[in-house]
C-alpha cells in the first residue's frame, strides 16, 4: 500500500521513526510531519500565512521520503495527500503519538485530527498512540499497527470512519491482544494553576488530574487499563441525532416572528 505517515510530535519524534521503519518493510511509505512539537492543536489549520515544505532525511528514516511542514498536523495531512503524493494514497497513519489519545482527549489531539482530516477528504486512516505519559514501548504500538494493517483491517471500505488505536506501554510479549471499544469520557479537575515567573509576574499553567466517567460497557480507557490495545471507530459527524425530534418539537412551540 501507499501509506502517508503524519504526526503531531514533530519530524524527530521517536514514535514516528519507529512506525515509519516498521511499515516500510512491506509498504511504500512517505512521511510528512511538523517541524516541531504540535500536540493538542486539534483540527487547527494554517490559513493566514504561507506554509513552507522542506524535504529532509532525519536519522533513522533513511530511504524514506520525508518532508517537514512549518504548520499544524492537519496541514501535513492536506499537503501530504494533495501536493506531495498527488492523491495517490491508500492509507493515512498518524502517530505514533507520545501519550494516550483516549476518551474526551481525542477532541484536543493533533494526532487524531490529522488522521480524521484524511477521512474527511475521503481516505482511509488510522491514528496510533502509545498510551502512557511516559511512552517508551513504541515498538509494541508499531508492531500492533502493522499487524492490523497487514491482516486486512482496511481491506473493506471504511467510509467516513477513523480507527483510533491506543496501545499499552508494555513490551510486545506482555500485550494481551486488541479489543474494539467505545470512546470513554474523561474530564480534568483543577485544570489551571496560577504560578509566578522568576520576575514575580503571574502566569497560568494548564494542567489537572484526569477523572474517568464510568460506563456499563467497555471503553477505550478500561480496555487499555486491562492490558489490551483499544481500537475505536470514530466519525466526524457530531450530530446528536436522538435530539433532532425533541428539538423540532420545541422549535414548533416557540412563536418566531420573521
Amino acid at each position: 500500500m501507499r501509506i502517508l505517515i503524519v504526526n503531531d510530535d514533530g519530524i524527530h519524534a521517536k514514535g514516528l521513526r519507529m512506525l515509519a521503519a516498521r511499515l516500510k518493510r512491506d509498504h511504500d511509505v512517505t512521511v510528512v510531519a511538523p517541524e516541531s512539537q504540535r500536540s493538542a492543536t486539534s483540527h487547527s489549520i494554517t490559513i493566514f500565512r504561507p506554509l513552507r515544505v522542506t524535504k529532509t532525511q532525519p536519522a533513522g528514516l533513511e530511504n524514506i521520503p520525508c518532508y517537514v511542514v512549518d504548520g499544524q498536523p492537519v496541514d501535513c495531512t492536506k499537503i501530504g495527500i494533495a501536493h506531495i503524493m498527488g492523491g495517490k494514497v491508500d492509507l493515512v497513519v498518524s502517530g505514533i503519538n507520545h501519550g494516550a489519545n483516549l476518551g474526551s482527549d481525542i477532541i484536543y489531539s493533533g494526532t487524531v485530527a490529522a488522521a480524521l482530516d484524511a477521512v474527511i477528504m475521503g481516505y482511509k486512516a488510522l491514528a496510533v498512540s502509545c498510551a502512557s505519559e511516559f511512552a517508551e514501548h513504541f515498538g509494541t504500538a508499531a508492531e500492533t499497527a502493522a499487524r492490523l494493517i497487514d491482516g486486512g483491517l482496511f481491506d473493506e471500505e471504511q467510509k467516513d470512519v477513523l480507527l483510533n488505536l491506543n496501545v499499552p506501554n508494555v513490551p510486545l510479549s506482555e500485550l494481551k491482544g486488541v479489543k474494539a471499544a467505545v470512546q470513554g469520557r474523561t474530564a480534568y479537575d483543577d485544570a489551571v494553576e496560577l504560578r509566578d515567573d522568576p520576575r514575580g509576574r503571574e502566569y497560568i499553567w494548564v494542567t489537572g488530574t484526569m477523572r474517568e466517567h464510568t460506563a456499563d460497557e467497555e471503553t477505550d480507557l478500561s480496555v487499555v487499563r486491562s492490558g489490551y490495545a483499544s481500537l475505536t471507530p470514530i466519525k466526524f459527524d457530531l450530530t446528536a441525532r436522538d435530539r433532532i425530534e425533541p428539538l423540532s418539537c420545541k422549535i414548533s412551540k416557540i412563536k418566531l416572528h420573521f
